[in-house]
């Protein structure tokens, strides 16, 4: 019998247990995420608001829309975004020149939107029904971009001005356009890309000066603004009274200890009576430990574990360069998110404003998440896509 190399079958497309996995799993965090919103936001808003005007209302509605997402999105057929070993990533490079140029639009006049006097948002349409937040986008689309331009065989990662210079340079300049309104997003960004030129095989001296002066540059950042050296050091003594930056870390980590083994019960939490503010997003974690205590707070943490351990195995069970970097980042990102979040509500680093993937209030944040986990999903799915040689006689 002889292999005819010029025909080939496909596998059938199926999400294997590392993508359905992945699914159950953000499906679950993001029903969490409706009960939590729900009860942290209950006896607090308004009663004279209409249903579609009211946070956990939209929430509700956004998430169901993410679960769509997450359910459904995976048949996008991820390789389409790397254009091919021999071209230039040029559809990634339009994701991402999209993304700049809705980042930088939030800079015009009549189209900006400022909250807690962050220039953060676009509106769309009258507020708060068209609020976009375009860094969320941004953050997916420049991994997307080092992804496929790490994956193309013009841009090797090994060389120093291909393979660093460039992609530095290019990271740099979405910084910039978000560090100075939006810290947690930029600190998230730097670390994802960090990972990103890990997984491509970037030379480990080049890591390492990246690291150098990226603490370099966080450290001026903080030290030249008085309220960001406040946080720093609310995060060392939560319990000074002097600092008022430490009011929010230290009623997180009263509504984390009162909480107990078991929690008040739902519903039943004090922080909500504008105790601790931003409770349905920044400090959702504190909130969800007050009435769900140790036991639920553990359960919730075993979620995020079992969500980094199958995008790891979705990232390296991929079969193409490609679908590993893709996978690797996007899984990188969500959980250097998740991570940071219960980080800051339990005071080991400072506050920056970092919601929780999946559980905090959101729109935008919920839509491009689950769209960015649903590609390391694709990825699974087609991890055992590999063309076969059909046998002919001969």
């Amino acid at each position: 019998m002889a292999w005819n190399d010029k025909k080939y079958v496909t596998l059938p497309l199926s999400v294997n247990t590392s993508g359905s996995g992945l699914v159950v799993v953000t499906l679950a965090m993001l029903a969490i995420g409706i009960v939590a919103v729900h009860s942290a936001l209950a006896g607090v808003l308004p009663s004279t608001v209409s249903w579609h005007a009211r946070s956990d209302m939209r929430h509700t509605l956004f998430a169901v829309a993410a679960a769509v997402i997450m359910c459904f999105g995976w048949h996008f057929r991820y390789r389409w975004l790397g254009g091919g070993s021999s071209r230039w990533p040029a559809r990634a490079a339009v994701v991402l020149l999209i993304a700049i140029m809705l980042t930088l639009m939030v800079h015009v006049p009549g189209l900006g939107h400022m909250r807690n006097g962050r220039l953060r948002w676009l509106k769309l349409a009258p507020a708060p029904y068209g609020i976009f937040q375009p860094s969320e986008l941004l953050k997916i689309a420049l991994l997307i971009f080092l992804a496929a331009w790490y994956s193309n065989a013009r841009t090797p990662a090994r060389s120093f001005l291909w393979g660093f210079v460039a992609p530095t340079i290019i990271t740099g300049a979405c910084l910039a356009m978000v560090v100075t309104q939006d810290l947690g997003t930029a600190v998230i960004m730097a670390v994802a890309v960090w990972l990103t030129m890990f997984l491509a095989g970037v030379r480990w001296y080049a890591l390492t000066g990246l690291i150098a002066a990226g603490a370099g540059g966080f450290w001026w950042f903080v030290t030249s603004d008085p309220k960001r050296l406040e946080r720093i050091t609310a995060m060392v003594d939560p319990w000074c009274l002097s600092n008022p930056s430490a009011y929010q870390p230290r009623q997180s980590l009263l509504a984390i200890l009162t909480g107990g083994w078991f929690g008040k019960g739902l519903g039943r939490g004090i922080v909500k009576q504008q105790y601790l503010p931003e409770r349905s997003t920044d400090f959702i974690f504190a909130s969800f430990s007050e009435e769900w205590g140790f036991v639920g707070a553990a359960l919730l943490m075993g979620l995020v574990i079992l969500w980094i351990w199958f995008a790891r195995k979705s990232a390296t069970n991929a079969s193409d360069r490609f679908g590993f970097i893709l996978a690797g980042a996007m899984g990188a990102m969500i959980a250097i998110q998740m991570i940071l979040h219960i980080a800051v509500d339990t005071v080991a680093a400072p506050p920056t404003g970092m919601s929780f993937p999946f559980v905090s209030v959101g729109g935008t944040a919920l839509l491009v998440t689950a769209a960015a986990a649903s590609l390391i999903v694709s990825v699974s799915a087609r991890a055992k896509q590999q063309k076969i040689p059909q046998p002919r006689d001969g």
